[in-house]
């Protein structure tokens, strides 16, 4: 059987180019109760819209490759009880059902009607169709025909023989074969008359099952004799049987028989011209077997289908199963589950050998051959240099493959010290290179070995070689990669881009460039460093074990859970481009990788052979896939299934209007591809709520909720397994009805209603605050009034007292001039710095008479510009302190803050003495707080009393500021020395709109 296996696939392609593979390396995939499989499936039907219907002992069940969905009717309608014997998806989309009780049912559009011995029909076994879209029943009766809504009783009228008739089916042709109680008859199409060509039943009649070979032979299932051939007209050759009880079997598209026994399992005849006019025996080599210990399910086969994918369906007792191609042939191979290695020679044949299992074995037209050696126990790592010479290694030994004497045999060599080697190359001059763990890089000189680098690493001893165009080798270890360059060695680490791991295979791609690829994912070697391809969470080669390049240029790199394949020239996009999204495919399991991807050592995972396929070494076997005839899938039809209500189910098409004050919307979509499922994804969007698609994977159920009235569109599309998408996808269009409150004469209404008592309290607060305002501007009017009023005054008694002092010193000077010049010079001396401060003294009551300059800051920054400004030139240093949420309060409060720290300072400058002056403003919630503090000589409590009622240093000012605006103010002595002036102003808006600070 392997030696057929290999056969199949390395032979040169047909044809279509697409051979036909074995049971054993197709795709098979098993659906059981734990997956939600119904039990007992006896019929299997596809429906235009993509799904698969099983009909089983319970009922109907839709299945769309990923979840199974018991069919519940609708509307009132009702389905038969017990169970399905047959199914018939039509042309005009309808599922056709027959029941084991006779009864007929139709189910289109989600609507059911059914049929029976009221409505013309007798109890029916089964029911096909015409290419034209006739529809014919088998009855208790004999024939029956659908015509117009009815069944229509045509024995007569066809001139059909029998009484009964168990089982009925159209030829490509469109002739009518008919199963009676002993002979199979058939009615050509055009025909008024059933002919009898002669195919008796052997044991009884039962329910049989018919297919049509592409040359137009006809084979039935005969469950009480074999899957045999029938005669039509004139016919007289020898019938073909194989022979094993049929239940059911199929021709698919590719023209192999598939045979469905009642106890022997799977029979196949890939090409059942072979065996034309013989008898095959019930194990006969002709045809393939598969059975429960190849991983069926049951022996015992109920149902069989095709679908429009190409998948082959299986129905038994325990569940349904699927046979499919997949883009990988897998090849089982001898031996326990091992990683595996791959490696391919000139000869397109494929080495391969398991982990600590002793042997090869080589793959090729010949078939499977094994190869024992004593001399190394290890999956060795081969190498084939340019002559065709095969080497590998072990232990101590360097071995070459003899093909005369069968295995590989040491050469001679000298004695050395190395003892453990595990990998060899040979470069482009034909020089054979050996890595050693204890030794590192060897070179064969004749008969001996020369260490070339001392590469030990005791934490991680091995070591892969590789040897590129340029005559380099490269050796890569866990932490490091040395390459030596004819004599010159280069060590690259993580300081030049490698990633921890180390690199398990080299690549040298079509433009000399050098990659490594390992546990830190494919890097190209450039400028003296590896430059990693960017790590993309989507992305599945963040660890890889092999790189090979197919015909097309496409990388295919193996990896710990899958392969993945490069489309050509993406991975140098991406190291060009850190942002781009890489294009690629994976391919697994259900691709037809065997087992799993298990890393064993530095062998070789990944290899390709000279006819372009790619061949992967799995713990389970090996298998190849030819990148030109990659399987395409099917752009997947996309179905809206159903919407969920606030957890009421229903079609879409009745729930094109949502209750009013509905809160959460369910809608359950699916595409209808029933080869890979498994990989379609969706993205779909709400127009009006989402504002791009959204991409949910495989998830299969959307979730709105609180959706506002208002008219919805949703729509979903899918993509293959490829990534190509239908853009088309499916839609519902709903609308969400407004409950009574939300309509529009609703909310015209409030519209008005607010409108109205807006209108009156707008007046009424418009008119409380223009009186508001008119008290203010009063009180701000009189405060100016009285404030220019004792400015008036205090600059009337500055110059009257400054120029009477001016007046009686220049009378002095004048009487001393003539006889003590010298006095009358101080004198005028004394005049001068009098006029000064006098004119010093009027420009600050003038410039106290104008608005504080506030301007765009607020307080804190307007007291501290201020502040600076006055102190200029004194030696005077500033610090501003702000507690609390700083902020901008009332302008009236912000001006009376504002004089009342501008006097505060003042008084600092003219009387304190001081060298620093600290500004403190605090915000709090109600109060406004402001302390000047300074640190010159202060003052006793005596002097303060005394200097309040005399009203000097500016506090009597400072006091009446604070209490017009409702506040308060205090002056006292500093602990450490010095004068804090301290004020608390209110917040509240009453108290700052009769401010009186201005």
């Amino acid at each position: 059987m392997l030696v057929f296996l290999a056969i199949a696939l390395l032979e040169p392609p047909g044809v279509d180019s697409l051979p036909v593979r074995p049971i054993s390396q197709l795709v098979h995939t098993t659906w059981t109760a734990k997956d939600g499989a119904p039990s007992e499936t006896r019929a299997l039907a596809q429906t235009s819209d993509g799904y698969l219907w099983l009909g089983t002992a319970a009922g109907l069940v839709r299945f769309d490759g990923v979840r199974f969905v018991p069919f519940a009717p609708i509307n009132g309608d009702t389905l038969e009880g017990g169970g399905i014997r047959t199914l018939l998806g039509t042309r005009d989309g309808s599922l056709w059902i027959t029941w084991s009780n006779g009864r007929v049912s139709q189910l289109r559009g989600g609507r059911v009607r059914s049929y029976g011995e009221r409505d013309g029909l007798a109890v029916t076994y089964q029911v096909v169709e015409s290419s034209t879209g006739n529809l014919v029943a088998g009855t208790a009766r004999g024939l029956a025909r659908f015509t117009d809504g009815k069944w229509k009783d045509v024995n007569r009228e066809w001139g059909y023989p029998g009484t009964e008739c168990k089982a009925l089916w159209f030829d490509r042709d469109d002739a009518l074969w008919a199963e009676t109680a002993d002979r199979v008859v058939y009615l050509p199409l055009g025909s008024h008359r059933f002919l009898d060509p002669g195919n008796r039943l052997r044991n009884g009649s039962a329910l049989a099952r018919f297919a049509q070979e592409k040359d137009g032979t006809i084979w039935m299932a005969e469950v009480f004799r074999a899957a045999h051939t029938l005669w039509r007209t004139g016919d007289r050759h020898t019938v073909t049987e194989v022979a094993v009880g049929t239940w059911t079997l199929l021709i698919d598209r590719k023209g192999s028989l598939w045979i469905g026994s009642a106890g022997d399992g799977l029979r196949r005849v890939l090409n059942p011209s072979t065996i034309r006019g013989k008898e095959i025996a019930q194990f006969g080599a002709e045809a393939e077997q598969f059975t429960e210990k190849d991983g069926l399910l049951s022996n015992l086969i109920d149902a069989m289908m095709e679908d429009r994918e190409g998948n082959i369906w299986i129905a038994n007792s325990r569940g349904i199963e699927r046979f499919r191609e997949g883009a990988f042939s897998p090849l089982p191979t001898p031996g326990s589950i091992r990683p595996r290695s791959v490696y391919a020679t000139n000869d397109t044949a494929v080495w391969t050998a398991a982990f600590a299992v002793p042997g090869l074995q080589r793959v090729s037209a010949r078939g499977i051959e094994s190869f024992q050696s004593e001399f190394f126990h290890f999956a060795p790592t081969l190498f084939q240099d340019a002559s065709g010479k095969l080497w590998t290694v072990g232990d101590s030994l360097i071995l070459q493959f003899q093909e005369k004497r069968g295995g590989f045999f040491p050469i001679r060599l000298r004695k050395s010290n190395a003892n453990n080697l595990v990998d060899l190359t040979v470069d482009t001059a034909g020089n054979v290179w050996v890595f050693d763990q204890g030794l590192g890089l060897l070179r064969l000189d004749g008969d001996s070995l020369v260490q070339m680098a001392q590469l030990y690493d005791p934490a991680f001893p091995y070591g892969k070689l590789f040897s590129d165009r340029k005559g380099r080798i490269w050796v890569g270890q866990q932490h490091r990669v040395v390459i030596y360059d004819h004599g010159k060695q280069t060590i690259i680490g993580s300081g030049q881009g490698l990633k921890n791991g180390g690199i398990f295979a080299f690549f040298e791609d079509r433009g000399g460039n050098i990659w490594g690829a390992g546990d830190g994912g494919v890097g190209r070697f450039e400028g003296g460093r590896f430059r990693a391809l960017p790590e993309r969470p989507d992305l599945p080669v963040r660890s890889a074990y092999g790189i090979a390049e197919d015909n097309e240029g496409a990388w295919w790199i193996i990896t710990r859970t899958n392969v993945v394949r490069l489309p050509a020239g993406e991975a140098d996009r991406a190291i060009a481009d850190s942002g781009y999204d890489m294009r690629y495919h994976t391919f697994d399991n259900l691709d037809g990788l065997p087992g799993m991807i298990s890393v064993g050592n530095f062998s070789s995972m990944l290899t390709r052979t000279p006819d372009g396929r790619i061949w992967v070494g799995t713990d389970s076997g090996i298998a190849s896939v030819d990148p030109g005839h990659l399987p395409a899938a099917m752009v997947p039809p996309v179905v809206i299934e159903a919407v969920r209500i606030d957890g009421r189910e229903r079609r879409p098409s009745d729930a094109a209007a949502v209750p009013p004050r509905s809160r959460d919307i369910e809608i359950d979509y699916t595409a209808t591809s029933l080869a890979l499922p498994e990989r379609t994804r969706f993205r779909y969007r709400l127009e009006g709520v989402d504002p791009a698609w959204r991409d949910v994977g495989t998830r299969r159920r959307a979730y709105y909720n609180g959706l506002a009235p208002g008219t919805y569109r949703f729509r979903v599309i899918a993509s293959n397994a490829d990534g190509v998408w239908n853009e088309t996808g499916a839609a519902w269009s709903f609308r969400v009805l407004p409950a009574w409150y939300q309509t529009l004469w609703f909310k015209a209404g409030v519209v008005l209603l607010i409108g109205g008592l807006g209108a009156a309290g707008a007046a009424l607060v418009q008119r409380s605050r223009h009186q508001r305002a008119q008290a203010t501007l009063k009180g701000q009017y009189e405060a100016t009034i009285a404030e220019r009023a004792r400015i008036a005054q205090d600059l009337h008694d500055t110059l009257l007292q400054g120029f009477a002092g001016v007046t009686l010193q220049l009378k002095a000077a004048e009487l001393a001039l003539p006889d003590q010049p010298q006095v009358a010079a101080e004198t005028i001396n004394r005049v001068r710095q009098l006029a000064r401060e006098s004119l010093r003294e009027a420009r600050e009551r003038v410039w106290e008479m104008r608005d504080p300059a506030l301007a765009g800051d607020d307080l804190p920054a307007a007291l501290e510009a201020m502040a600076r400004d006055r102190t200029a030139g004194t030696g005077i240093a500033i610090a501003l302190r702000v507690i609390g949420s700083r902020r901008r309060v009332a302008r009236p409060l912000e001006e009376v803050a504002l004089r009342i720290g501008r006097e505060a300072v003042v008084n600092v400058i003219k009387h304190a003495g001081a060298n620093h002056l600290d500004i403190e403003v605090t915000f709090g919630e109600s109060r406004l707080g402001l302390e000047v503090r300074d640190d010159g000589r202060g003052f006793t409590p005596e002097e303060s009393e005394d200097a309040r009622r005399r009203g000097h240093f500016g506090l009597s000012g400072i006091r009446e500021r604070a209490i017009q605006a409702g506040g308060r103010a205090e002056v006292r002595a500093s602990p450490g020395g010095g004068t804090i002036v301290g004020i608390e102003l209110p917040l509240e808006e009453s108290r700052l709109q009769q401010g009186t600070g201005v």
